[in-house]
């Protein structure tokens, strides 16, 4: 997956003019060893984030939202510079009006630097707001909170604050075992106030997912000349990981599974591990004679559903 072209290129003219390319990578590296926040005070800082970081957390965000149902109006909260406001308008174009949350100035003004370039009117025409989430959240059909619940200080009471404001939440942290945990807390409390689940998990009842296991999927980046020059990876492409949650007010029809790890290709068989609609872990190994499911099993994909048919459940 790619940026869109606007943005990349947006992004390029920017760095055609830098000269720190290599402080750039440096400053990337020690603020993740360091656990520091806000990638966007300075040149080099924000250069790392558009060249590595941007990327990464757009495929992710593309990837959960084309398991979510369409909406017209979007609250981006812990919006950075609007990465997942970027996503939203790709996989929905009908979003109507976008409405962006962070504290952060400085990720502001480039937020609505790179929206300048965009060919949706609905992200040219976004609108700002520059305060911390904890103070009063605009209304929307959506809300998107992208990578920033770890980040603040009761996770938890934001998200009672969002329940009580919005009638779809789409929650998005790395794919770690922290990010797991964090996701799945957050899960138990929305069921308790009687959330529907749409994606990943298939039903609601206990996460069958225990001890040092966790749940998350993976969005393939294809990495751009400015990422390989800031990271200085050879490879044309990385993965981003990550855990989810979609949850809604309203009923949603759930699927029969979902395919919670990469699928095993074997010779006459292929193997799928699945989260299933009775809560429970399965393991399927779809044989050749089985066809056509064969040809289709050998089609899905980690983080897919997997619609049941003559497969057990």
């Amino acid at each position: 997956m790619q940026l869109p072209e606007e943005l990349q290129c947006a992004i390029d003219q920017m760095a055609q003019h830098s000269r720190v390319l290599n402080q750039a990578r440096v400053a990337l590296t020690q603020d993740y060893r360091e656990g520091k926040s806000s990638p966007f005070s300075d040149e080099t800082k924000r250069l790392a984030y558009l060249g590595c970081r941007m990327p990464a957390t757009y495929a992710a965000v593309h990837k959960v939202l084309e398991n979510a149902p369409a909406f017209t109006s979007l609250a981006d909260l812990g919006a950075g510079p609007g990465t997942a406001s970027w996503a939203a308008t790709q996989v929905f174009p009908s979003i109507e009006k976008v409405t962006l949350v962070e504290k952060s100035p400085d990720a502001v003004a480039l937020g609505r630097k790179l929206a300048a370039s965009s060919s949706h009117l609905a992200l040219r025409e976004a609108r700002w707001i520059a305060q911390p989430l904890s103070e009063a959240l605009p209304p929307a059909d959506a809300a998107i909170l992208s990578y920033v619940l770890n980040e603040v200080t009761d996770p938890h009471l934001l998200i009672e604050r969002c329940w009580q404001t919005y009638p779809l939440l789409i929650l998005i942290e790395p794919g770690t075992p922290k990010g797991f945990r964090l996701i799945r807390a957050l899960r138990e409390q929305l069921l308790r106030q009687q959330a529907y689940l749409i994606a990943p998990c298939p039903h609601h009842k206990a996460c069958p997912i225990e001890g040092h296991d966790w749940c998350h999927f993976a969005a393939r980046v294809e990495r751009s000349r400015l990422h390989r020059l800031l990271k200085g990876g050879t490879l044309g492409y990385e993965d981003e990981k990550f855990s989810y949650l979609i949850a809604a007010k309203t009923p949603v029809a759930c699927a029969h599974a979902r395919i919670i790890r990469p699928p095993e290709i074997q010779k006459g068989s292929v193997r799928l591990s699945l989260c299933a609609a009775d809560g429970k872990l399965e393991e399927r190994v779809v044989f050749k004679k089985e066809k056509p499911l064969y040809r289709k099993a050998r089609d899905v994909r980690w983080g897919q559903t997997w619609d049941g048919v003559d497969a057990g459940f």
